[in-house]
């Protein structure tokens, strides 16, 4: 197919998703990791199998009985595939996003995701539980989005979450079954998975953690470092051009005026640079066209959805940027933009650039909608616990330049949630979490597996080491990107993507075996 007839196509069957956002803030993409597939591959669970509900949590898991307030937290059950006899329950953790029936429920009623084809071997139930302050101002602890309320966002709140609700779904669906849970998760999702094993291991016989970026760090210019060695992995020559084209961008971001308003013309932006704020309004440009590098390199050649298993990856943003014919380097970064856009359409048909204003719409703490709510308490997440902040700070060496620095992301935290909010609290915050979780360094969970992508941006974060006697297993799966062993296998698979599946699918028989024999033991002296 031609390059103008792909496009073309991309155009017409791309899915609708209007934002205010850059596609990338903080590293989680437009909708977060459970959003929706409109199109999934594989059949759908039937109506009669599904149950949309949700149950009561403490606001406060430890406040030594003086907070007694609750909130109603969602979940999704399938128990197409429940087999009592065997009493296995999967559980997809959700992460920084809504579970909503139209926004998510993907991962327990699309029957080719990677789980449920185990749920459906293996007789599971399959389970997905909303995280906290990431759903709707009805399904949330305090009902507004205030520092002060915020501060409830925690992990540990988190995973305390998660163990209630093993406990009340055990007394609720399985009173007398003796169930064996397995808890699932990919990227932030996947480092809760990992940290309840490590928490809870009463609660569960094991768990899978996929692209999880468990070493939590602030200044992770890792990240840049890898997106680049990807481009060039596929294409050294586009790298190049990557790199030739933000140098100019660089040169024509801060020659003036007038150079500036050619750039908001050609970069289809919605609002002029903020000339009073030039700094902070230039880096927040190159945040924007730095975050559709990240988020097609994220997602490359995985089946996340129509956009990603139809040629949304890097192969196809080379493709347009090492094609001279269509203009100089910049003129063929507008063009890979306008690519993703295709997929992912922008609101009010310009791009956003305004920093101002992007603080403005996420200093919403009313809870208007999923974008504010999720961006929102993402980005409180990342200043508080989980750092992350995909800066270029590697060096001018790199084909991003020195384009988005840490401060950028720093001041977002002051800017959102008050003075108190500094950089120097961040390293503090964080360093605490790694010390109390171990890291990457010094995990101390058992029965967990942690597949990343050697395409994934986030690699150097994950665990890598195995751990024998814990019976932790972390490899890399060559030439793959985030999470990519979680979606519908396809026949085109790489071979180490299809032998990764199956290196979990062989633990999570293990553990299940264990378990069981355990399960029956007791059965027996009962």
């Amino acid at each position: 197919m031609s390059r103008v007839l792909f496009l073309l196509a991309v155009g017409l069957i791309g899915i609708v998703l209007c934002h205010v956002s850059p596609p990338m803030v903080n590293g989680r993409p437009r909708g977060g990791l459970v959003a929706s597939d409109s199109d999934p591959e594989g059949p759908s669970s039937e109506d009669k199998y599904m149950v949309y509900s949700n149950i009561t949590q403490l606001v406060d898991h430890f406040s030594n009985g003086t907070n007694t307030a609750t909130w109603r937290q969602r979940y999704q059950y399938n128990s197409k595939f429940y087999n009592k006899t065997v009493g296995y329950v999967f559980l997809m953790i959700g992460g920084e996003g809504s579970i909503s029936v139209t926004n998510g429920d993907k991962w327990v009623r699309h029957e080719a995701e990677t789980m449920m084809t185990w749920a459906a071997e293996f007789g599971a139930a399959a389970f997905q539980v909303e995280h906290r302050f990431y759903g709707s101002k009805d399904f949330s602890p305090i009902g507004d989005q205030t520092t002060n309320s915020l501060k409830l966002l925690t992990i540990d709140q988190a995973l305390a979450d998660i163990k209630e609700f093993i406990t009340q779904m055990n007394a609720l669906y399985f009173p007398k079954d003796k169930p064996i849970w397995i808890t699932f998760g990919g990227s932030y999702p996947g480092s809760l998975s990992a940290w309840f094993r490590e928490t809870y291991p009463e609660m569960t016989a094991g768990a899978v953690s996929s692209s999880s970026a468990v070493h939590v760090f602030v200044d992770y210019y890792g990240y840049a470092i890898n997106t680049e060695k990807t481009y060039r992995t596929v294409s050294d020559s586009c790298g190049d051009v990557i790199k030739r084209a933000f140098q100019s961008l660089v040169q024509k971001a801060y020659d003036g005026t007038a150079s500036r308003t050619l750039l908001k013309q050609k970069f289809n932006l919605c609002e002029d640079f903020d000339d009073t704020k030039l700094s902070k309004s230039v880096q927040f440009f190159f945040q924007t066209v730095y975050g559709y590098f990240q988020g097609i390199n994220q997602y490359t050649g995985d089946n996340r959805n129509n956009a990603t298993r139809n040629g949304l990856g890097v192969p196809a943003a080379c493709n347009i940027l090492n094609n001279g014919t269509l203009g100089d380097e910049i003129t063929r970064v507008v063009k890979v933009m306008d690519f993703y856009d295709s997929w992912y359409p922008i609101q009010k048909g310009c791009r956003a650039n305004n920093y101002t204003a992007f603080i403005q719409t996420y200093s919403d703490t009313t809870m208007p909608d999923d974008d504010t709510i999720s961006t929102r308490s993402w980005i409180w997440q990342t200043c508080t616990e989980l750092g992350y902040y995909q800066t270029t700070d590697g060096g001018n060496g790199g084909i991003f330049g020195s384009t988005v620095p840490l401060d950028f992301f720093a001041d977002q935290c002051i800017d959102l949630f008050g003075p108190e909010y500094t950089l120097d609290n961040t390293f503090k915050l964080v360093d605490q979490v790694r010390t109390k979780y171990g890291g990457a360094d010094a995990y101390r969970g058992t029965n967990v597996c942690f597949p990343n992508g050697s395409f994934d941006p986030w690699q150097d974060l994950g665990h890598k080491s195995n751990n024998t006697n814990n019976n932790v297993d972390s490899w890399l799966i060559d030439g793959t990107a985030h999470c990519a062993d979680m979606y519908p296998a396809r026949d085109s698979d790489n071979q180490s993507l299809k032998d990764a599946r199956q290196r979990i699918h062989d633990h999570l028989k293990r553990w299940l075996s264990d378990a069981q024999a355990i399960r029956q033991g007791s059965s027996g002296e009962n």
